[in-house]
């Protein structure tokens, strides 16, 4: 059985540790078997949701998480609904705060400055009343031979129509369609890189034509694309996938 359908992030997560404590299955067994991180699972136990990449994840985590200690997730779904609305409701509490005392404004500056400003206004339209003195500029008409002669228009220049760019060679590009979706990177020596990619957005990393361990939340949201290699959509809607691309695959990776 689950624990209680009206749980806190922390409650939940307590059951959660007591679960796998019960079950004597240690916490990097359960990264290493469902390629989540290490951090990710500890956020989970300790309902640390605000580190969790969201609703759709976390409980996408949480069923391979029960899943590997024999447990039914059906079960402790409601105990996790019940969670994360407690933690949205605690976001979205704003402490008050005391008001802001009323500063009295002081009239006399302001009277005083306003009739600088009008006297200063009234001075330079008494100086443009006055008439100039001097002779005036005339003006050279000009010849009408030239004055018939329409202006030359420049001669527009060919369009072009804009060059298509094409993509850099050793570059990782990632693009998620309706869905948003979970993504993992790890190149080869280097370290892993992780992102929510918000639905219709892209990802581009340079990898160099080095090999790339990919691991996705949602494999039918995502488009994955290096080396010539387009998976289009890399996997099935809603599976966990993960897969190696370019390069030489580690022993056991999928290809």
């Amino acid at each position: 059985m689950g624990p209680s359908a009206k749980s806190t992030p922390q409650e939940f997560g307590e059951a959660l540790r007591k679960a796998r404590s019960a079950a004597g299955v240690a916490l990097e067994s359960i990264a290493e078997h469902t390629k989540i991180q290490l951090r990710t699972l500890s956020a989970l136990e300790a309902g640390n949701f605000a580190r969790l990449p969201n609703r759709v994840f976390a409980r996408m985590f949480l069923r391979q998480y029960l899943e590997l200690l024999g447990r039914v997730p059906d079960e402790w779904l409601p105990a996790f609904e019940s969670a994360w609305q407690s933690y949205e409701e605690s976001r979205h509490l704003v402490p008050a705060q005391p008001p802001v005392p009323i500063r009295k404004r002081r009239v006399g500056p302001w009277v005083v400055g306003l009739g600088l400003v009008a006297i200063g206004v009234a001075s330079v339209l008494l100086m443009e009343k006055k008439p100039h003195d001097g002779p005036a500029a005339v003006l050279t008409p000009t010849p009408p031979a030239v004055a018939a002669v329409p202006p030359s228009e420049p001669t527009p220049a060919p369009t072009q129509p804009p060059a298509t760019p094409l993509p850099e060679p050793g570059v990782l590009t990632i693009r998620t369609g309706e869905a948003p979706c979970w993504v993992e990177i790890r190149i080869a020596g280097e370290k892993p890189m992780t992102r929510l990619l918000e639905a219709g957005s892209t990802w581009e990393v340079g990898a160099g034509g080095k090999g790339i361990e990919l691991l996705l939340g949602d494999a039918g949201a995502a488009t994955v694309e290096y080396m010539g290699e387009v998976r289009r959509p890399a996997g099935a809607p809603g599976a966990v996938v993960r897969f190696h691309i370019g390069g030489a695959p580690k022993p056991g990776a999928e290809r």
